[in-house]
């Protein structure tokens, strides 16, 4: 199921329907009753899991105070299932297994359950009976390619839900601009316009059309992720929430620490609140807890070797950007106006480029595949 399908339109357009008819008091139970049912028809195997999940962590979190021994117990069983669908994912991808894919959502709510585990242990929040962590679990509005949405906000939201047509209003604007994203940018634009322009510069402009495919393929990515975004964001807004924000301009960033708080903005800050501060307060390396923070970003997306590859690169280059944080200082530059603007404007173009240099990794078949694009981009023979 892809949020493309007019079938996904129909839930969308039901389940809002339903949801403002049903008295107040049981619109989370209609929700968690429309979610299942969703999961239900599509991936069979993700309603037993998540229903599983869902009894898992309000079993774990059940005590006054939780205890690291059943913090560890109750999130390393669900670690535990999602590396196993990730492993088979990988295996399936190298031909060891057949018609492997990794359950709907998965990745999403198992991260939303471990944050539950990991607030509920740090004591920021208390404990909450079954029918509110299945509220929070069985959300059908980003529970096929998220945001991460936090339980906090949920809280607050479900707990002060009304009509408001101003929400209701903004929340069709970010479908349809969801639907711009993905219809129109992505697959005409990007996709369709410049992807044949590519394929017919190819034989006569190497390095244009490899350049330009980066290009399309960094772009494309982008734009069909925030389209997702939008469209849950959206969908949520229809139901009186307000679902965290995905993706904020994040090809105009200065530099690449930037980039990342701007990009993926619910994994991003998710890695950064339970692994990068973590890890820094373990080690004191700030350096270390990058490189770590972003190889789990990236074998969250698959367990491979390019992205093993993109998370390294991508933890390398922040640790050089904090190593140059160090002594920028020191370097005798001018300052204001026209030196501002410029410094500004090629901090954008290095940052930007760095980027989609990074998603050849993962937009290219194999590790093999990519080296060849570098190749050419660089002009190696």
């Amino acid at each position: 199921m892809t949020v493309t399908k007019l079938a996904w339109l129909v839930w969308m357009a039901g389940t809002t329907f339903a949801y403002w008819l049903t008295p107040a008091a049981y619109r989370d139970l209609l929700l968690i009753g429309v979610t299942a049912a969703f999961v239900g028809v599509y991936s069979p195997e993700s309603a037993i899991i998540l229903a599983a999940f869902t009894a898992v962590t309000f079993a774990g979190s059940r005590e006054q105070r939780l205890s690291t021994s059943r913090l560890l117990v109750t999130a390393g069983a669900i670690v535990a299932v999602l590396v196993y669908y990730k492993l088979r994912f990988s295996a399936g991808d190298m031909g060891w297994f057949r018609n492997v894919a990794i359950p709907l959502g998965l990745s999403y709510y198992s991260f939303r359950c471990i944050h539950y585990l990991l607030e509920r242990y740090k004591g920021t929040i208390p404990g909450h009976d079954l029918r509110t962590i299945a509220g929070y679990l069985f959300y059908l509005p980003t529970l096929i390619v998220g945001p991460i949405h936090r339980f906090p906000q949920y809280r607050r939201d479900a707990g002060r839900l009304r009509w408001d047509s101003w929400k209701f209003s903004e929340g069709l604007y970010r479908i349809v601009n969801g639907y711009f994203k993905i219809l129109v940018l992505a697959v005409f634009l990007v996709s369709e316009t410049l992807g044949q322009f590519v394929e017919t510069i190819v034989d006569t402009h190497l390095w244009t059309a490899t350049y330009l495919h980066a290009l399309e393929q960094t772009l494309y990515g982008y734009l069909m992720f925030a389209g997702y975004s939008d469209i849950a964001i959206g969908f949520g807004l229809l139901l009186g929430y307000r679902v965290m924000e995905n993706f904020n301009w994040p090809f105009i960033r200065r530099n690449i620490s930037e980039f990342w708080k701007s990009w993926h903005i619910s994994l991003s800050s998710w890695v950064r609140e339970y692994v990068y501060k973590t890890v820094f307060a373990s080690t004191r390396s700030a350096a270390l807890a990058a490189l770590l923070t972003m190889l789990i970003f990236g074998l969250w997306h698959e367990f491979s070797f390019r992205y093993i590859a993109w998370g390294a690169y991508h933890g390398l280059g922040i640790a050089a950007w904090q190593w140059f944080q160090g002594w920028k200082s020191s370097i005798p530059v001018p300052r204001g106006g026209a030196w501002d603007i410029t410094w500004h404007a090629v901090s954008i173009l290095v940052t930007f480029h760095f980027v989609v240099l990074s998603f050849v990794l993962v937009t290219e078949p194999n590790l093999g595949a990519a080296m060849s694009v570098y190749a050419i981009l660089f002009k190696v023979s």
